[in-house]
C-alpha cells in the first residue's frame, strides 16, 4: 500500500493548527537559556522554570495555568471542537461549563484521588509538547479509560509532529516524573523507557491503541489520510517514524532559597544566573544516566525546579477539590 503524497510544509501546518489554544504558556513558563552539550548523542532537552512574582515562584498561578487545559488533555478534539461551535453559536456558554466539569471528574476517577499528585507532571508535559513543541495530542488516552474493559497502560503521552530537520514524523512518547530529586526523577524516567524498550508486548499494546485511537479531528482529507497510511502499523513496508521519548522531570531546588528577598523586578534574573550553574552539572548527569538506554533512542527531556513538590501537589489537588496523601 502506497502512501499517499503530500507536502511536508502542509502536514506541518496541520498538524501544528491541532495544537490547542495555550495561550498565556509563556507567562508561565520561562526558559533557561542553555547549550545542551553537543556530543553527537541523541539526548537533548529544556531547563524550564515558573513565572516569578512578587513572593517568589508564583505556583499558585501556574497551577491556574495547567488547569485549564484539562478539556484538551482529557476529552477529544472533535468533540470539544462540536460542543464549543454550538454553544457559541446559540450564545449558551453552560455546555462549556459542563465540558469543563466533564474533563475534572474523569481526571479525577482515571487517575484516582490518593496519588502521589504525579498527574499534574502528565499535564504540564501535555502542555510543553503542544505549545513549545507544537506536538499535538494523537491520543487521548484519559477519554480511553472511561471504558473499564480497556487496557491503556503505557506512556503518560503520545504526540506527533513533523521535524524538518528528520524529514519526517515524530512520534513523542511521554514520560512525566516529579521527585524530591533530580537524579531519583531521571532514574525513574530511564526505568520505565528502558522496562518500555525491553516489553514487546509493552510496545505492541501502544501500537494497537495508537492504530486504533488517532484522534485526527480538524485534520483536512490530505492530511488525515497521509497519516493513517503512514502510521498503519500492517502496513508493507512499514513507513518510517521518529520516536522521541520525552520526559518531564519535575524536582525541588534549593535555589529558590537563595534569591529569596530580592526586589521583585531582580529576582527571576537572578535566579537564573543560579539555575544555571544547576543546569551545567545536571545535563551532564542527564546525560550519563541516558547512557544505560541503547544508543539509537532519542530523548528529550523537560527539567522544571519546584520550591516545594509536596506543597505543589497539595495545590493542585486542592484545585482539583480532591485530597492526595
Amino acid at each position: 500500500m502506497s502512501v499517499p503524497a503530500i507536502s511536508p510544509s502542509v502536514l506541518q501546518t496541520a498538524l501544528e493548527a491541532l495544537c490547542s489554544d495555550h495561550s498565556g504558556f509563556d507567562d508561565h513558563f520561562r526558559r533557561l537559556p542553555f547549550a545542551w552539550p553537543a556530543d553527537g548523542s541523541l539526548v537533548n532537552g529544556d531547563f524550564l522554570h515558573p513565572l516569578f512574582g512578587a513572593d517568589g515562584a508564583d505556583m499558585d498561578a501556574l497551577v491556574e495555568h495547567i488547569y485549564r487545559s484539562l478539556i484538551p488533555f482529557c476529552l477529544p478534539r472533535g468533540e470539544v471542537k462540536k460542543v464549543t461551535k454550538a454553544a457559541l453559536a446559540a450564545g449558551d456558554i453552560h455546555p462549556i461549563i459542563a465540558l469543563a466539569d466533564r474533563a475534572r471528574e474523569l481526571f479525577v476517577r482515571t487517575r484516582g484521588a490518593t496519588t502521589a499528585g504525579g498527574e499534574a507532571g502528565e499535564l504540564i508535559l501535555f502542555l510543553l509538547l503542544e505549545a513549545l513543541i507544537k506536538a499535538p495530542l494523537l491520543v487521548s488516552k484519559m477519554s480511553l479509560k472511561t471504558n473499564s474493559n480497556m487496557n491503556v497502560h503505557g506512556r503518560d503521552g503520545i504526540h506527533l509532529r513533523y521535524c524538518p530537520s528528520l524529514n519526517g514524523l515524530v512520534l513523542h512518547l511521554g514520560e512525566s516524573k516529579l521527585h524530591k530529586g533530580l537524579a531519583a526523577a531521571v532514574d525513574d524516567a530511564v526505568s520505565s523507557i528502558e522496562q518500555y524498550l525491553g516489553d514487546r508486548a509493552l510496545r505492541r499494546r501502544e501500537v494497537d491503541i495508537i492504530n486504533g485511537n488517532m484522534d485526527l479531528s480538524g485534520l483536512d482529507a490530505e492530511s488525515e489520510q497521509h497519516l493513517r497510511a503512514v502510521l498503519n502499523p500492517y502496513a508493507s513496508p512499514p513507513s518510517p517514524v521518529h520516536r522521541t521519548h520525552t520526559c518531564f522531570i519535575g524536582f525541588e531546588y534549593g535555589g529558590y532559597a537563595k534569591v529569596a528577598g530580592i526586589d521583585s523586578t531582580k529576582v527571576e534574573a537572578e535566579f537564573q544566573r543560579v539555575y544555571a550553574r544547576r543546569a551545567q552539572t545536571a545535563a551532564p548527569l542527564i546525560l550519563e544516566k541516558s547512557a544505560k538506554l541503547p544508543a539509537t533512542t532519542r530523548l528529550h527531556f523537560f527539567v522544571m525546579p519546584f520550591p516545594d513538590v509536596d506543597s505543589f501537589r497539595t495545590t493542585f489537588s486542592q484545585k482539583l477539590g480532591v485530597q492526595i496523601d
